[in-house]
Formats: C-alpha cells, structure tokens, sequence
C-alpha cells in the first residue's frame, strides 16, 4: 500500500469516528438514517451539478453492468443498516459491534484475496490478522464471546449478518472502482439516491417519526450526511490504487480514534484490553506498510 492510499484511509477512519459518535450521541433510529441519507443526496447535488454541467454525458456513459453494480451497493448498505440496527434491538452493543466490525474485514480481506486474486504478502498477511485480532479485543469481543444467553447468542447472529453486509458491500464497491472504473463521488451519490428511492416507503409509514426525528437532530443529521460521504469517498479512493485486502481491515483504526475521542461506543473502560487491541492495530498497520 502506498503512503497516499494510507494516508487517505488514515483520514476517513477519523471522520468516520466523528460521524459516529455524533450518531451514537444523536440516537436516531430508522427514521434517522432516511432522514441522513436523503440529506446527503440534497447536500452534494450541488457538487453533482456542477460536475453534470462539466460533463454533459456524466449519467449516460454509465453502463448497465455498473449501474447493476450501483443498485446492488444500495441495496447492500440497506441491508447493513437494518441488520445494524436490528441487532442493536435485540442484543447488547457490545456483542454486536466487535463482531461486526471483526468479521467486516476478514471476510472482505479473505475474499479479496481469492476472488479478485490480489497478491498478498507474509508482511500484509501479518498486517491484516493483527489489525483483526485488534478491532476484536479493543472492542472487547472476548468476553462477548463467552457469553451463552439468548440475548447474545442474538447479538452473535445479527453482528455475523452484519460483519457479512460490509463485507459484501466493501468488495461490491471495491470491483466498482477498480475493475468498473466508476469515480468514487460518482458511485456514492448515486447509491445514496437509489437508497432514497428504496426508503422513501417510509414516508407513507413513518411520516410523523421522520418530522420528529427532523426537529430533534436536524443539526447531527447535516453534519453527519455532510461528512460520512466524504469518509467513503476517500475509501474508494484509496481502493482504486490500494488492495481491497488491506483497505478493508486499515480503516477500522477509526476504533482507535473513537477510543481516543472518549467515546462510549468500546464499552466501559477496559485499560489492559485496549492497549493489547491497539498494539495489535499499530504492529497490523506496519505490517500493511512493510515493503
């Protein structure tokens, strides 16, 4: 990996912890997330005008298989967010997001590998596993694991679910940019307008809880859909020229940055876990950079 593809992964995982405990502190629920999506969709359409009116024929040189691609990245960020969220309502945070953001990239970086046949390395391959091991234990993932409730049991069931939607959607997206050569803005404001079309039900159903949700966090919601794009945007970026298999796993260092913002979304204050999880992070990044 390049030291500009790691830089650009460095920066979105820490917007992606600011975006994220703005929506952690906003606690939004479905409602949240349509009302974040379609605000994306009407913030940078501005920027898409301009790039429309730049070039002409932008939507029309877009070919059915990437538009196949396109509706197939809304689809799976969909998935994502409502297997997300339903974990969240039947089993504990702390059970469904380290497995979540554990099995993400491992399956991403795994199938990437035999897939799309992207070379790997003993370095990397070091790199990758300990990056892994680290999102797991600083999420406190251990000691989820020993517990056999129902309650989490269901979290390990829906933070699989969910580990398998990002990695699903990051390899869907990864092809897009690099293989596709669909332009990453390109991609995500599209997808993001197909999720409004795939949402907008909601408006019928849920029109009351969406006014709601308006008036009580419309400013998390235009900070929030102003900066999440950009994250991803730079994700792709990074994917165009990096391999899949270690863009998937670097940019869950965004834990890393939660953790020193002084989120809650680790759980409690667990000192030994967290430094053994963020040694294993800084000895997986050297491993990615190790040439």
């Amino acid at each position: 990996m390049t030291l500009t593809a790691f830089a650009l992964v460095v920066v979105a995982a820490l917007i992606h912890a600011t975006w994220n405990l703005l929506a952690k502190k906003a606690g939004g629920g479905a409602a949240f997330v349509f009302l974040g999506v379609a605000a994306m969709v009407l913030i940078y359409l501005p920027v898409m005008l301009v790039w429309r009116w730049q070039t002409p024929s932008l939507f029309l040189d877009i070919t059915a298989l990437q538009w196949a691609f396109i509706a197939l990245s809304a689809v799976l960020h969909i998935g994502y967010s409502l297997s997300l969220q339903r974990g969240y309502q039947t089993a504990d945070y702390g059970v469904v997001y380290p497995i979540a953001r554990g099995t993400g990239p491992f399956l991403s970086s795994l199938c990437a590998i035999f897939f799309f046949g992207e070379a790997v390395t003993v370095a990397s391959a070091i790199g990758i596993a300990c990056i892994v091991a680290g999102i797991f234990v600083l999420a406190g993932g251990l000691r989820a694991l020993s517990d056999h409730s129902p309650r989490a049991k269901a979290g390990v069931q829906w933070g699989t679910t969910t580990g398998a939607f990002i990695a699903l959607y990051t390899l869907a997206d990864g092809y897009a940019v690099k293989y596709l050569a669909i332009a990453p803005l390109l991609l995500d404001y599209c997808c993001n307008l197909l999720r409004v079309v795939f949402l907008s039900p909601m408006l019928l159903t849920q029109r009351q809880e969406i006014c709601a949700e308006w008036r009580k966090n419309w400013r998390y919601i235009l900070v929030i859909s102003t900066i999440s794009p950009l994250a991803y945007i730079l994700v792709l970026t990074a994917m165009q020229t990096a391999p899949i298999s270690q863009v998937a796993p670097l940019r869950e260092i965004s834990m890393l940055f939660a953790a020193g913002l002084g989120a809650k979304l680790l759980g409690e204050q667990r000192i030994g876990e967290k430094m053994v999880g963020a040694a294993l992070m800084l000895v997986g990044v050297v491993g990615l950079l190790w040439r």
